[in-house]
């Protein structure tokens, strides 16, 4: 059997990959399904949407970062930084928790292929996970920040009453939220950190400034840590990490 041309592989590549796309119409442009597949056996979406200045932004929806992090990989700066190393040789931007790209008509092929290449090369910073071990819990707390897709600030610092406190992370974009994740061995030491973070939450509140502060609770361990007692000073601010889709409403785009 003759073996086909170069080109006729070409011409029957791009025949095979155009029958296995799916669009999707939205809004303000389409969902577009493509042929490639993470290593979950997922397939690549984006999103197509049409600007008013006549280009096309086109987005993962956050779903590469979304991948990594239910993975186990821990969503750190260091990861996001690397994310974007990644991706900017391709034309492609990291904003918030998506890859983008934005492009005029005349491109948008080019430009759909490059945010694809993007992703699956982002995709690979999952052989960065650990195997095993417990990350930090702070560190947890901010992968799962960042896969919400808002902005943040890490130690941010606030003038309470009566003195200076810094809080792990702030979430602001109209949120206010404090968030502190507070980590303890025993049922002692939790309620004495409890006291101490509901003495800071309350310094800063008596400002006048409305503020949310949440109080994010290691129960990871799976033993009674957090105990009536030792939860009782910042009963009104807690959210257990067993609980985190309480800390996801917070974040969430409706608050």
């Amino acid at each position: 059997m003759a073996t086909p041309a170069c080109e006729e592989v070409v011409v029957k590549y791009l025949e095979s990959l155009s029958g296995e796309f799916e669009t999707t119409r939205s809004g303000s442009g389409c969902f577009l399904v493509t042929p490639f597949i993470r290593p979950d056996g997922e397939a690549i979406e984006l999103e197509l949407e049409q600007l008013s200045s006549g280009h096309v932004l086109i987005g993962d929806m956050g779903d590469t970062l979304g991948y990594l992090y239910v993975n186990g990989l821990t969503l750190s700066r260091s990861t996001l930084d690397n994310a974007r190393r990644i991706a900017r040789p391709l034309g492609v931007s990291l904003q918030r928790n998506a890859l983008v790209v934005e492009t005029g008509p005349e491109s948008i092929g080019d430009a759909v292929h490059r945010l694809i290449q993007s992703v699956l090369a982002v995709t690979s910073l999952i052989r960065g996970r650990r195997a095993n071990g417990r990350i930090r819990f702070d560190a947890e707390v901010e992968s799962f920040i960042i896969s919400s897709g808002v902005t943040y600030d890490g130690d941010y610092e606030i003038a309470g009453r009566r003195e200076k406190h810094a809080f792990r992370f702030h979430v602001d974009s109209g949120r206010n939220l404090l968030v502190q994740p507070i980590t303890a061995s025993t049922e002692a030491a939790a309620r004495t950190w409890a006291e101490r973070w509901a003495y800071r939450f309350s310094d800063v509140l008596d400002m006048g400034v409305e503020w949310r502060p949440v109080a994010v609770l290691d129960d990871r361990s799976g033993r009674v840590i957090w105990t009536p007692r030792a939860l009782a000073p910042v009963q009104e601010y807690a959210i257990l990490w067993a609980e985190r889709d309480r800390l996801a409403g917070l974040l969430g785009p409706d608050n």
